[in-house]
């Protein structure tokens, strides 16, 4: 049986290697507010999280029972030798970044090129060396196979994880789909280092202000719910703030954009109900625009319903329509 990976072993009260991406605002399922939070909570705690916190993830799960499986299969295809019963988090020596490692390969200087048909590209660069020991990192997806890894899906966090280890090569095994293997090999990438560099430094800056003087600098929000959650509570009895002249702008606008839409709501209930009265019992309509044929108007029924564990259902005549437009 295979053994379960080790989880995550870095601290929760400094920034690390797998929430590199979230603070680059590159992750679509965690904004750089949502790490400052979680850090926030572990100083309070003396530095880890609550165990209350800890949410079960069932896909984070299933990556979890499959890492190691990944990582043997890796240091197959690329020829080298693999540890994968890594104990201990790595701490950058001189900023405040640490990284969990799935595992280490150790290379002989094999050169890596492109290999669609073995699962291999390399990444950044024509062909990489595996010069010496290098990080590898599995992960697992339901998303579709890509020749090139999303950011927030390995490239951001293995360069953190050369930058704790000094290593010169790292490389990506995600599995799609649970049915095929893409591996990615990368060498270091001295622009994104200095990102990383510079937002590590600004992570740690907003938790020394929250540990020594109680202050919260958040960062700006990156949609509603973020903000929602970000400013989650009001302090009652506050004085209303003065917006600027570009946020009042703002303000104006969004007024504007809301009477806009429901103007566009109403345009478009008068001219189905028009168009669906037209069509009858009719399933479809010609368009026609110079007295040419341009499109169709649809006006089907909804799809009819088994009963399983809920009421059955009857088709019914759809409530919308459907315009197209030939090409």
């Amino acid at each position: 049986m295979t053994e379960l990976a080790q989880g995550k072993l870095t601290p929760d009260n400094q920034a690390s290697g797998s929430m590199l991406a979230s603070l680059m605002g590159l992750n679509p399922y965690q904004t750089p507010n949502d790490c400052l939070i979680n850090a926030f909570r572990a100083i309070d705690n003396g530095g880890k999280l609550p165990p209350g916190d800890w949410q079960y993830i069932e896909p984070a799960d299933w990556g979890n029972k499959f890492e190691n499986t990944i990582l043997k299969e890796m240091a197959q295809r690329l020829g080298i030798v693999g540890n994968f019963d890594i104990k201990e988090p790595v701490q950058h020596s001189d900023l405040p970044l640490a990284v969990s490692l799935d595992g280490i390969g150790v290379g002989d200087g094999k050169i890596i090129r492109t290999d669609k048909k073995a699962g291999i590209y390399c990444f950044g660069a024509d062909e990489i060396s595996l010069n010496g020991p290098g990080v590898l990192e599995a992960k697992l997806t339901g998303a579709p196979p890509s020749d090139d890894p999303k950011p927030f899906r390995g490239p951001i966090q293995v360069e953190g994880g050369l930058m704790c280890t000094g290593f010169e090569w790292a490389a990506i095994g995600t599995l799609y789909r649970g049915t095929e293997l893409r591996i990615y090999v990368l060498a270091v990438d001295s622009a994104l280092r200095a990102k990383i560099t510079a937002d590590v430094i600004d992570f740690q800056r907003r938790l020394d202000l929250w540990e020594i003087q109680g202050e919260k600098d958040f960062y700006p929000a990156l949609h509603p719910n973020d903000a929602a959650s970000t400013w989650e509570n009001v302090v009652e009895g506050d004085a209303p703030i003065e917006l600027s002249e570009e946020l009042s702008e703002l303000a104006l606008e969004y007024s504007d954009a809301m009477e806009a839409g429901r103007a566009i709501t109403k345009l478009k209930q008068n001219i189905t109900t028009n168009l669906m009265n037209a069509l009858g019992k009719s399933q479809e309509a010609i368009i026609f625009e110079d007295g040419k044929e341009v499109g169709k108007v649809l006006w089907g029924l909804n799809k009819a319903r088994d009963a399983h564990m809920v009421r059955g259902r009857p088709s019914s005549r759809s409530k919308s329509i459907k315009v197209v437009i030939n090409e």
